[in-house]
């Protein structure tokens, strides 16, 4: 009778926790199938809220794309009809544009991301910043290092250009860094 007794005993003992992780089983399968439902909503949301934001960074470069031809149409046809003071003022507005730096720069970034992608995806997958970008995108423009210090004002220009050349894989002896981007350009 003791026998029957303890097997009885380690049935319900076995019962009891088989129905215990049953049913921390089916509380888990819930709250996982509750955070899936959350994790698609904000999926969902994150895709929208990109798709929002490259809308509006396209407005925002649309529109200085066409400012910046609209400089060059200006410049253009002042000289065309010799016209000094549209010139002039067109220059003026250049020269208003250019001296924000890094408004500009960041600007000018932005403007190569749309029309050079395959040039800063390279730079990126390089581990470039995009300050580092930045001034790639003046080489880019055709600009040399020396003018480039001039313009940013920056000491470290060498320095800073040592870490991109070693960041781009250049060694010392390889072509200089303008060479190297002005390849990137397509």
């Amino acid at each position: 009778m003791g026998g029957v007794w303890i097997a009885v005993t380690a049935a319900g003992v076995l019962v009891a926790i088989i129905l215990s992780q049953w049913f921390f089983l089916a509380r888990y399968e819930k709250r996982h199938k509750t955070n899936l439902e959350r994790l698609e909503k904000l999926e969902k949301e994150r895709r929208y809220m990109e798709s929002v934001l490259e809308t509006n960074r396209d407005a925002k470069v649309n529109a200085l794309l066409h400012h910046r031809a609209s400089l060059i149409s200006r410049l253009i046809a002042a000289e065309i009809s010799g016209d000094t003071e549209v010139n002039e003022s067109v220059m003026e507005e250049i020269g208003t544009l250019v001296s924000e730096r890094e408004e500009f720069m960041r600007q000018n970034r932005m403007l190569y991301e749309r029309w050079q992608p395959d040039m800063i995806e390279r730079l990126r997958a390089c581990g470039l910043t995009d300050e580092e970008i930045e001034v790639c995108c003046l080489y880019a423009m055709g600009l040399n290092g020396k003018t480039i210090q001039q313009y940013t004002q920056d000491g470290r220009h060498y320095q800073n250009v040592g870490l991109i050349r070693k960041k781009l894989g250049l060694g010392e002896h390889d072509k200089n860094i303008d060479g190297y981007i002005k390849s990137l350009i397509k």
